[in-house]
């Protein structure tokens, strides 16, 4: 498979190019490919290019390529200044697949066909460039697409260069049958957000990297971006903050872009044979000495975000994959009504029921757009804001009035309804909604206010700020309930609300909220306490050991994966 069929070659062959379908200046070359290898054609308006390239001022042969899967921001990517400088200096292409069906992704077996020859036959008569048709190549794939670059590697070991999953899944483990792994020291970085998918950089990234470390021979290592989920950095492509200047102590997407470029500078650096074109046949990719490189301590994220060790199990030689797990409760708290409080008049006062979102409320207008500050992690002055009918409230420069829901505007099962002219169509969105919950008498109830990386909603009941899932414990009395919204996806309503907690869930609360107060303890002890040493030459570590530790090419990766790391 890893060869170009010969079928395949005629195939190509005898397909006459199409009119270009360029998107120039980033994409001076773009084509459609047939309906059966994933080409889409709109059902309305001008054809789009199903593959777009971009080869170097000049080119007129390649030595290696970037291949990425359409998904969110990936195209992006291909686009940024300091991916297409390392593309230039090794004379590589960019190849964007809009619409490709890789036959490979997502299944259980391996692919029924060779897609990826045909595709590259295509690309090579559509280029003038014959290299296409075996040169190597570095992956790239997000997000749902996270599969495409390792498994590349699984079926192209020869071919693979280094691979690059961008807040996406891990390399799978185990590897099945049907992988062609032989022992080649393919390059790989996972990049992954802090709170993404519940930990998954620790519960899955971390030990499926290391056990394709210790038996696949592979040179890999993971970066975790601090306060960034699943991509959610405050500029990713477009937000509303892309091209803006990054507040203090957030992560530009830039720089994680910066990063993974020098990766790819490096890996191509380290593996292709200098000065070697794959014009009439494949190139033989250099394996890499170990011993060259520069380690990284498995925990060295944890002692940069001065937090204590997370979970790393090991079992019969190999690292244990998904032994994180959401639960469902996060944490414990008791929370006292409020004392001496009468609610000015026209604020709703609204009777608890269990698993029912508040059909009362007094609402901001709403900003038809996302507000900069993500309330989930900074509320700022809105914290403590228990407003009357009329009262005014400033966000990002702009002033917003409370006033009473109207019919419309509540939700079938209460909570809001958006789709009632409060949302735009781009579905971006900022809203503040306020209510009083009469509690009875003495309750456990649990947190219901669900959200995503484009959906934040935070909840504030009696000016404290609780989260999804968390467990409270109610008097009897009146409880000020704020809302902040900041959406940027298109749902129809929200309905936020408080149900009652079954004892086995108050249990299990209040036992993770004694974890998380103890590991609150240890972290403020450890930020007092010195640095552990994290980065090692690889030549100073016994092999036995290395193979426990993350990868870099060199002390010039290593600086630059520390300071990515850094607290701002």
């Amino acid at each position: 498979m890893a060869a170009m069929s010969a079928s395949a070659t005629a195939s190509a062959a005898a397909t006459q190019p199409a009119a270009s379908l360029a998107e120039p200046p980033e994409w001076p070359i773009g084509f459609a490919i047939p309906d059966a290898m994933g080409g889409k054609r709109p059902a309305k308006g001008p054809d789009r290019a199903d593959i777009l390239i971009w080869l170097p001022d000049g080119a007129k042969r390649i030595r290696a390529m970037l291949i990425i899967p359409n998904n969110s921001d990936s195209k992006a990517f291909g686009e940024h200044a300091a991916t297409r400088k390392v593309a230039a200096k090794h004379e590589m292409a960019i190849v964007y697949l809009r619409n490709f069906a890789t036959g490979f992704e997502h299944r259980k077996t391996p692919p029924e066909s060779d897609a990826m020859a045909e595709l590259m036959a295509l690309v090579s008569r559509h280029t003038h460039i014959n290299e296409f048709v075996h040169a190597p190549w570095v992956t790239f794939g997000k997000s749902s697409r996270g599969e495409f670059p390792f498994r590349m590697a699984w079926l192209y070991p020869d071919r693979t260069i280094a691979s690059i999953t961008y807040h996406g899944e891990t390399p799978t483990w185990p590897i099945p049958d049907w992988a062609r792994l032989n022992g080649q020291t393919i390059l790989s970085v996972n990049a992954n957000g802090e709170s993404e998918w519940a930990g998954t950089w620790f519960g899955h990234v971390r030990p499926s990297l290391l056990n394709y470390r210790a038996t696949q021979n592979w040179l890999s290592h993971i970066v975790v971006v601090k306060g960034v989920g699943h991509g959610d950095y405050i500029d990713t492509h477009g937000s509303s903050g892309w091209g803006k200047p990054v507040p203090p102590g957030a992560v530009s997407c830039l720089r994680v872009w910066d990063y993974l470029a020098l990766f790819m500078d490096k890996a191509v650096g380290l593996r292709l044979p200098p000065g070697e074109y794959p014009t009439e046949g494949p190139l033989a990719l250099r394996q890499v000495d170990e011993a060259s490189g520069v380690l990284i301590d498995p925990f060295a994220v944890e002692t940069l975000f001065k937090v204590p060790r997370l979970p790393l199990r090991e079992k019969g030689g190999v690292f244990l994959v998904g032994e994180v797990e959401e639960k469902p409760v996060d944490g414990f708290a008791v929370i006292p009504p409020a004392a001496n409080f009468a609610p000015p008049e026209g604020v709703p006062v609204v009777k608890y029921e269990s698993g029912k979102s508040p059909r009362q409320w007094i609402l901001t207008d709403s900003l038809k757009f996302a507000m900069q500050a993500d309330p989930m992690l900074d509320l700022g002055h809105l914290q403590k804001l228990m407003p009357a009918v009329g009262d005014e409230v400033t966000i990002d420069g702009k002033t917003l009035k409370f006033a009473p829901i109207e019919t419309k505007q509540v939700g079938p099962n209460g909570g809001i309804a958006l789709n009632t002219g409060l949302r735009p169509p781009n579905g971006k969105i900022t809203l503040l909604a306020y209510t009083v919950l009469e509690v009875d008498q003495p309750r456990f109830v649990r947190v219901r206010a669900g959200y995503t990386a484009a959906t934040r909603i935070q909840l504030v009941l009696n000016g404290v700020p609780v989260r999804h899932k968390q467990v409270l414990e109610l008097k009897p009395g009146l409880y000020p309930l704020l809302l902040v919204l900041r959406m940027t996806a298109n749902w129809d309503r929200i309905e936020p609300d408080l149900e009652d907690a079954p004892a086995v869930a108050v249990a299990m609360a209040k036992a993770m909220q004694a974890e998380l107060d103890a590991r609150a303890a240890e972290e403020a002890r450890l930020k007092n306490a010195p640095q552990p040493r994290i980065i090692h030459k690889a030549a100073d570590v016994p092999p036995d050991q290395r193979k426990r530790m993350f990868w870099v090419a060199d002390q010039e990766l290593a600086d630059a994966w520390l300071d990515l790391h850094k607290k701002r």
